[in-house]
């Protein structure tokens, strides 16, 4: 039977005395010392003060210092270096009661490997990293391609990948086309080259009428000195940059990144949509939703929202948000610091600004009503589920388990949930499965119920147990999951299992739930069955990608990490290096000690080890 969670005894009285009038962050645990809350402050024992001397807080707010077990303090200096410390807490121990930005979507960039000899220029999706300069994000990946192929027409610089470039031996076909200057077998300089990655870099920064000028430049230059071949060749170049010009609007100047910040909300939810302006025009825009945890206001969700989002993206030169309050001074300086860029936020707007505002909000508007009817139809899909399945009482979320493994290799179970808002992404988990048998699902099923079941509602981040455990199987697994329930008193639960149907034919699954502790088939209409399969197939995704993830390792780890002498920082040396571990295996014994850290000795064992 699970424990009890211990009382909580903080003496905030005692507490407060101690507290320094300082700058500083402040951090919430509880008694298992999971982070609840970090904040920060100009004055510590001021703000701290308010938690415990208010009577009328709001009852988010209210639950949080019920909860509250101990505070840590850490002091700085000024308040702009408690905001780049509360930011990194944020982001590393993601407490339950802050405003958490979760972005399960990546953006398309495009990458300048700058810190490479021969820089390349390609499409990137992902956390940005500090190898290389980063641009965009841009609205799709369409767009990212269609201009690394406008760039590539007017400056050939390369864009394969650094495997690829280190084992040609002769130029390849984009030399042929003059989309490349071939720098693999030395058919430039590497000064020349650096020239070419420089006016890319020009170009992507939006500085084209600059760059127009300086080919202009070096077109007289060429033709004064007879050199009609560079100079025709400057002379199409330029012919190309006001063709890619003419593309791009002129709502704003091209060399100006603008991001803009539309806001709006109701029943609790709220929603941010930003708009890209790249090139001088709308880019793209992407949106987000958030429910308020200690009934923040809009200020305060924008200033928790600002420094997570770029601290992942890109910073532009200009950010515009609506007039919700002065913006913290400190958030700014701290985007110019990560950016190296002078980086302004401007509310009070007028003309081209303010109508692009305008556009951000109207697109805010529209996606919360769209979420709004999104959630309104998964509360109703909810409640036609309880109604067909006899569910007595209320349930607030829905818990759907699945295992993945190929021959019984790599097991992987998963656990995803769904309440009356939609999937619950934040409550989703992985378990890498350590007792079960080879291909055993029955046990793989006990031992993540059991590890759930007995300890994992203590975890403040699944701190409630779900109405309804659906697991992806027939009476067996009903079964298992009953058995597990009962032995923590955990009956009142309601399980269901869906089981494959015939041919694994979506239209013939079938649903099991226990009557007096048997299973017995249920017949759903077409509707809550949909909704039953698409609970099944989200577990059955999640657990698929975290099977494939471990499968990867394993392999990895299992060819190169068992070779002598090579552990994992020459192993990912390696995979840098070459790109991949077919490349690894093709490449020869002089090639493999090209790799940092790869000596010729050690790259002549690897050879042969892998030649065997």
């Amino acid at each position: 039977m699970p424990k009890k969670k211990p009382e909580i005894t903080f003496d905030s009285q005692t507490f407060l005395q101690n507290v320094s009038r300082n700058s500083g962050v402040y951090i919430m645990s509880d008694t298992d010392e999971n982070c609840l809350y970090v904040g920060k402050a100009k004055n510590l024992r001021n703000r701290l003060r308010t938690y415990f001397s208010t009577r009328n807080l709001p009852g988010k707010t209210r639950l949080l210092v019920e909860k509250i077990n101990k505070i840590d303090i850490i002091n700085t200096r000024t308040d702009h270096e408690a905001l780049i410390v509360e930011h990194r807490l944020i982001k590393e121990k993601r407490p339950r009661y802050n405003i958490v930005f979760r972005d399960d979507k990546s953006y398309p960039y495009i990458n300048v490997s700058t810190d490479q000899p021969y820089p390349s220029i390609t499409f990137y999706r992902g956390r940005i990293r500090k190898n290389g300069q980063y641009f965009g994000p841009y609205s799709s990946v369409g767009a990212a391609r269609e201009i690394l192929s406008q760039i590539q027409k007017l400056i050939p610089v390369r864009q394969c990948s650094n495997s690829y470039f280190s084992n040609r031996s002769r130029p390849c076909l984009q030399y042929q086309i003059k989309r490349c200057s071939a720098p693999c077998v030395n058919f430039i300089t590497k000064s020349d080259y650096r020239q070419d990655v420089n006016e890319v870099i020009m170009l992507l920064k939006g500085q084209s009428n600059l760059l127009s000028e300086i080919f202009e430049q070096r077109m007289r230059k060429a033709s004064n000195s007879l050199d009609y071949e560079t100079a025709t060749n400057y002379r199409n170049r330029i012919s190309a940059l006001r063709e890619l010009q003419s593309r791009h609007g002129n709502l704003f100047p091209q060399n100006k990144d603008i991001d803009v910040f539309g806001l709006d909300e109701m029943d609790g939810v709220v929603v941010i949509c930003i708009l890209f302006i790249r090139f001088g025009d709308i880019n793209g825009h992407r949106c987000y939703t958030f429910r308020p945890t200690l009934g923040e206001d809009s200020r305060m969700i924008l200033e928790a929202f600002i420094p997570q989002f770029y601290s992942r993206n890109t910073v532009p030169h200009e950010i515009i948000v609506p007039s919700v309050g002065e913006i913290n001074r400190e958030i700014p300086e701290y985007l110019t610091k990560i950016s190296e860029h002078k980086t302004k936020i401007k509310t009070n707007v007028r003309g081209k600004r303010a109508k692009v505002l305008a556009n951000a909000h109207n697109q805010a508007m529209d996606y919360l009503e769209r979420y709004r009817e999104s959630r309104e139809n998964y509360s109703n899909k909810f409640n036609a589920l309880y109604k067909t399945l006899e569910i007595r009482g209320s349930v607030e979320s829905i818990e759907c388990y699945d295992v993945s493994h190929i021959n019984g290799k790599a097991i992987v179970g998963s656990k995803v949930v769904f309440t009356k808002m939609g999937p619950d992404t934040s409550q989703y988990r992985r378990f890498n499965i350590k007792t079960a048998k080879s291909g055993d699902d029955y046990g793989a099923l006990k031992e993540m119920l059991t590890r759930r079941l007995e300890t994992g509602y203590l975890d403040e981040k699944i701190n409630t147990l779900p109405g309804l455990i659906l697991v992806d199987g027939g009476k067996g697994q009903l079964n298992i999951a009953y058995k597990i329930l009962d032995e923590l008193n955990l009956a009142k639960i309601s399980i269901a299992g869906i089981a494959k149907g015939h041919s694994r034919n979506p239209k013939f699954d079938k649903i099991y739930i226990l009557v007096n502790r048997k299973p017995k088939l249920k017949i759903l209409d077409r509707s809550t069955m949909n909704f039953v399969q698409e609970i099944r197939n989200e577990a059955h995704r999640f657990a698929l990608t975290g099977h494939r993830r471990k499968r990867s390792l394993t392999n990895k780890h299992s060819i190169l990490e068992d070779i002598e002498g090579v552990g994992p920082k020459r192993r990912r040396s390696l995979l840098i290096h070459f790109g991949g571990l077919s490349s690894v295996q093709n490449a020869s014994a002089d090639e493999l000690s090209q790799a940092k850290g790869i000596s010729a000795k050690l790259a002549h064992t690897i050879y042969q080890t892998l030649h065997k």
